[in-house]
């Protein structure tokens, strides 16, 4: 009797966890192929200096109905520093965190009022075995946890 060179031991079985762990890898390395850039580390600007953002945000502290571009004309005419509108956008909406005025109710208390009449929406995107990209819109009741519809792109 031959036995072969393989015992029933040392036959690996496929998985299916291992044909998705492949999947996801495959769909990594398609995006990271798609979104790289050609080179790495450009030289350039490198943003705000942390003394003007300090000084923005400050300024929005202590004038909370300034705009953005209001705060760019102090900023110019104060320091002497030209700095777009769009620069003191970017610095707030990283930056700045207005204090609460502790009135009115709670987003958990209005969305518990309103939870007999409230729809959840999803969008996502998903990736067929061929490599292709759909994206997929859901829409929930949330009180009564039945799906309203979906829409397939």
């Amino acid at each position: 009797m031959v036995h072969s060179a393989k015992t029933t031991c040392e036959v690996r079985r496929r998985k299916p966890s291992s044909l998705t762990r492949f999947h996801q890898a495959l769909v990594r390395y398609k995006y990271r192929w798609l979104c790289a850039s050609g080179r790495r580390g450009r030289p350039g600007p490198k943003g705000p200096s942390k003394e003007l953002i300090a000084a923005v945000v400050e300024m929005k502290r202590r004038n909370p109905r300034f705009g953005c571009r209001k705060i760019a004309e102090q900023i110019a005419h104060t320091f002497g520093v030209q700095i777009d509108k769009d620069i003191v956008r970017r610095i707030l909406a990283q930056h700045y965190r207005p204090e609460s005025d502790g009135d009115g109710i709670s987003w958990l208390t209005a969305i518990g009022h309103a939870k007999d009449s409230l729809w959840s929406v999803d969008l996502f995107r998903c990736e067929s075995i061929l490599l292709q990209s759909y994206w997929v819109m859901v829409v929930i009741d949330v009180f009564t946890r039945r799906l309203i519809g979906f829409g397939l792109q």
